[in-house]
């Protein structure tokens, strides 16, 4: 009896700290001005889910950060932004599919750097996280664009 009672404890308490473990949100950011703006943005966004995600943020020219860029698969060379929820960065919303990698709509105008992702669509993915791919697709950018403002 003892033993059962001793079981179910362990049960009952294995499910609360599984219960309890929030998702990490990752926050990959420059020093650079453009970046910093987008991370103002997201940051504000973000503050409102603090209590569901855990949040971590990380510089992306800080060569200590290499291995955790490698391991959420963004891109090996220059990115100036990125969001990743648990280990996703994509999400299908209707028929339209968006990365949270380099800069946001609102950022349109930026140069080469531009994604296909809104604060609109984090805030849909960070309320529903069904909505997030379970492959990570990276955005295709135009390499022949000119250089990006993305560097002041």
């Amino acid at each position: 009896m003892k033993i059962r009672l001793f079981l179910v404890a362990l049960i009952v308490i294995s499910l609360a700290l599984f219960a309890s473990t929030k998702t990490v949100v990752s926050v990959f950011y420059k020093e650079k001005k453009p970046s910093q703006i987008v991370l103002s943005k997201v940051d504000s966004l973000l503050e409102n889910y603090s209590q569901f995600y855990e949040i971590r943020y990380y510089d992306i020219e800080d060569d200590e950060n290499a291995e955790i860029i490698s391991e959420n698969g963004l891109p090996e060379k220059h990115f100036p932004f990125a969001v990743v929820i648990g280990d996703k960065f994509t999400v299908k919303i209707g028929k339209r599919i968006a990365s949270f990698v380099h800069f946001p709509e609102f950022m349109n105008g930026i140069g080469r750097h531009e994604g296909n992702w809104s604060l609109e669509d984090l805030q849909l993915a960070l309320e529903n996280p069904d909505l997030l791919s379970e492959k990570n697709i990276l955005p295709v950018l135009d390499e022949e664009a000119e250089t990006s403002d993305c560097e002041e």
